[in-house]
């Protein structure tokens, strides 16, 4: 009897653990569902963060992640402040220019947000759009809250495109991203999962001259044109990240045909293309690559450093989470003066971690392109810092470091002017041949004699790419003494700020 009591007992606990566990997950998809009602179908970009899911996995508990959120935060560990419980970052991406035409931040935050102080701390005013609290900053991004707990965070163009997103999802009873988006980002093992909705981006003509051009098929024997074709079917790309022990994560490429003929090239063709447009994710090149009847995976073990840079690809700037609740007008207390000093001492080395994380970057980049996203990139990273308590000083520092980052990135865009002129200079030409051979055969049955016939027209791809790439190299190249001198410059207050900053608080830096 006294056996049957401890097994009923140990029953009722086995149900009630897995009750919660199943109640937690429901609730953490329910929170998902609620946020993804509020992307607009627009968005080709997803991606679904378990903030708080990262903090308690085993890594994130003993490497401390919870206690050192501040610079994990700050140096994009992970991009949101720890109030943050879990989040949808969505975006619309120019795929040409990899550039986002907007992005938005839709969070779940742990306790209520006080709007009205951020307001004061923007120096703006709060206001009502479609019945919501509406704070714009001179940043250009409108904070949104939805209802108590739920924030948005965008930097949509004008306030009239913020209303127009607000009225178009406000009814919305499913998610209206499109199918392939949401089955990526709805898995529910790991805490972090990216989508890029690719279907119908590629032409067959532009698809091949790309091929033509990469430089995973140099000194490779390739049937450009079956290539080309399976490419039309791109379908999109998936990334899941799960944080245990390790932290493990898995890049999917999803395409509309059978790719078993081709699975030899197309890991290299995939890298190569990441590698043009500056994503740089080191553990790819070794990682084991699976392959599915009509995908193909990489996965790998990921250092911090590579996380860091996958999270970063959608990041709209919820940084910002900061309702001021601390600020005030009044003189600073001793204490304070520690919280200025330790936020001041956290924005400097973050910055310094940027620039060193550039640097890196920088010096992988292949072409022109990528590493102007770089420098794009992190300009954009240090504009939004959290700059609660910072010394004014060192805020005004980092406007001077984004002002000189971006304007190097727009040396390697369009100085001199002839780099922009030359990259609309590019053109493409298709030359088609008519194959005249000598013909004596039957065709369906009928005898068409000797004499000329036409077989299928043989197409060759020509173009001036190269041509126009060696220019634009040779332009960018002679203006690097001009951008190493921004660079020096901007050295050159990093040591200054870091000598003042020490005065000024008594500690080394």
């Amino acid at each position: 009897m006294a056996r049957q009591q401890f097994v009923h007992r140990n029953f009722l606990r086995i149900l009630i653990v897995q009750f919660s566990l199943a109640a937690a997950l429901s609730h953490a998809a329910d929170t998902t569902s609620e946020l993804l009602l509020r992307v607009p179908p627009s968005a080709n970009a997803v991606a679904v963060v378990d903030v708080e899911g990262l903090f308690k996995s085993k890594l994130g508990t003993s490497e401390g992640w919870s206690r050192r959120y501040v610079t994990d935060y700050a140096n994009g560990m992970v991009p949101f402040p720890p109030s943050v419980q879990s989040a949808v970052l969505a975006a619309k991406i120019d795929t040409d220019s990899i550039h986002a035409d907007w992005e938005l931040g839709l969070v779940r935050l742990k306790s209520p947000f006080a709007m009205k102080k951020l307001a004061e701390k923007e120096s703006a005013t709060l206001e009502k759009l479609e019945g919501h609290s509406f704070v714009a900053t001179d940043r250009r991004t409108s904070f949104i809250e939805l209802k108590a707990q739920r924030l948005a965070v965008t930097n949509h163009k004008s306030r009239q495109d913020v209303a127009r997103w607000l009225r178009g999802t406000r009814d919305a009873a499913k998610p209206m991203i499109s199918e392939y988006l949401l089955e990526a980002v709805t898995d529910p093992k790991g805490q972090y999962h990216l989508a890029l909705d690719l279907q119908d981006v590629l032409q067959f003509d532009s698809a091949k001259v790309r091929l033509q051009n990469s430089s995973a098929l140099k000194g490779q024997t390739a049937d450009l044109d079956a290539l080309a074709k399976l490419a039309v079917g791109l379908r999109g790309l998936r990334v899941s990240i799960d944080v245990g022990e390790t932290i493990e994560g898995t890049l999917r490429i999803d395409l509309s045909d059978e790719i078993a003929p081709y699975a030899r090239l197309l890991p290299r063709i995939a890298l190569a293309a990441f590698q043009k447009n500056g994503v740089f994710i080191d553990e790819l090149t070794d990682a084991k690559v699976d392959f599915g009847e009509k995908s193909f995976t990489f996965t790998a073990t990921l250092s911090e450093p590579s996380f860091r840079r996958i999270i970063s690809l959608i990041q709209p700037t919820v940084g910002h989470l900061d309702d001021g609740s601390h600020g005030s007008d009044s003189p600073p207390a001793p204490g304070e003066v520690v919280a200025e000093q330790s936020a001041s001492a956290r924005f400097y080395k973050t910055i310094q971690t940027q620039l060193n994380d550039l640097e890196t970057n920088a010096r992988k980049s292949k072409n022109y392109e990528s590493s102007a996203h770089w420098f794009e990139s992190y300009a954009k990273k240090i504009s939004q810092l959290p700059s609660r308590d910072v010394d004014p000083d060192l805020l005004n520092y980092s406007t001077s470091v984004v002002t000189k980052l971006r304007a190097i990135a727009r040396s390697l865009r369009g100085v001199p002017l002839d780099v922009s002129a030359l990259q609309f200079a590019k053109k493409q030409e298709v030359y088609v041949y008519p194959q005249n051979y000598y013909s004596n055969s039957w065709y369906g049955g009928v005898s068409y004699g000797a004499g000329y016939a036409f077989a299928q027209p043989r197409y060759e791809y020509k173009n001036n790419f190269a041509e126009v790439e060696a220019k634009q190299a040779k332009v960018i190249a002679d203006a690097a003494k001009d951008r190493q001198k921004v660079w020096d410059l901007l050295q050159g207050e990093t040591a200054s700020m870091r000598s003042q900053l020490s005065k000024k608080f008594n500690t080394d830096l």
